[in-house]
């Protein structure tokens, strides 16, 4: 039995959109791990640079790499996984995205955990610190600021889980992550974690500008209302109602409110969300932390509103 697992087959799947910059060195840490996978499948989500023909360049410059580069048209990512599960055979998939520096390790010491603890799928975590002040604050109020979150990039999964869970959620700009390890975990599945390898951005972690921060946090809440295990939709809601009806019946109990929301999103929830948040407080200016946490809520309570609404239509 052992045997037999220890010549699964892998191949792993990367979607991409517009990656020029960085793309080789996603292909090469791909290509050339310490554990090579049986194939690799890069699917085109719509790009409008020329990423598309680096990648055909360097796959015909590199013939011993077992490579497809699909086009899809402009699709999701998790469409464009989907396309690459559904034009695969081998027996785990691993799913990554571009922009991240990829450890040479990863393939083998993830395979060896699924194998050893006979997981159905092993993550990896992923190191977020930021890069201008506007990245790091934006970090700060998110995934944390020089902290290592748990996260799906990066996953080895057996296939025979998406014939329990089915595929990605079709269609979405984000979220499918949520949605999928909900109905990962509510099905009893073993998820371990690789802690000999971790993934970090190149660059930008999450924006590099107020106006972009706000535009992706917008994007990514459109598939709020229509995913699995997504709990912040309500917390939203509820807060919103439960300041208007304050702001309605005692105006110093809203400015009390108000006061206690500003401390929040300026140390309290970069405190809880950071290894490093004294640090970012104390060495960047702080009206960064509030002004970054107020464009997270404004922009994500629109995009909330516009997925509810698009949901309701749907249903």
């Amino acid at each position: 039995m052992a045997v037999a697992c220890l010549k699964m087959s892998i191949v792993v799947i990367v979607p991409y959109y517009n990656e020029s910059d960085t793309i080789i060195e996603t292909l090469d840490s791909i290509a050339f791990q310490t554990r090579i996978p049986d194939s690799i499948i890069m699917v085109n989500s719509g790009c409008t640079d020329k990423t598309s023909e680096i990648i055909d360049n360097w796959i015909r410059k590199n013939r011993e790499v077992n490579i497809k580069n699909l086009f899809s048209g402009k699709m999701s990512p998790s469409s464009s996984i989907n396309l690459g599960i559904k034009s695969s055979v081998e027996d785990v998939i691993a799913y990554v995205d571009c922009g991240l520096k990829i450890p040479s390790n990863w393939i083998e010491t993830s395979f060896k955990r699924l194998i050893e603890e006979n997981a159905d799928m092993v993550s990896l975590k992923i190191h977020t610190s930021g890069n201008s002040v506007v990245d790091k604050s934006f970090i700060a109020q998110t995934y944390g600021y020089k902290n290592e979150t748990l996260c799906l990039p990066g996953s080895l999964i057996k296939r025979d889980v998406h014939k329990i869970v089915g595929l990605f959620k079709e269609k979405m700009r984000a979220s499918y992550d949520v949605d999928f390890i909900d109905k990962f975990n509510s099905n009893s599945l073993n998820r371990s974690i690789n802690s000999q390898a971790t993934l970090r951005y190149y660059d930008t972690n999450y924006s590099d500008s107020l106006m972009n921060g706000a535009i992706k946090v917008y994007s990514y809440s459109q598939n709020a209302w229509n995913t699995n295990g997504d709990k912040k939709p309500m917390i939203y809601l509820f807060i919103i109602g439960l300041s208007l009806i304050t702001y309605i019946i005692n105006l110093k109990a809203f400015i009390y409110l108000a006061s206690l929301y500003l401390i929040s999103r300026t140390i309290l929830i970069p405190i809880y969300k950071s290894k490093k948040s004294i640090d970012l407080v104390i060495s960047f200016n702080v009206i960064f932390l509030i002004i970054t946490g107020i464009v997270i809520d404004l922009s994500r309570t629109l995009g909330y509103i516009k997925s509810f609404i698009l949901f309701s239509k749907q249903s």
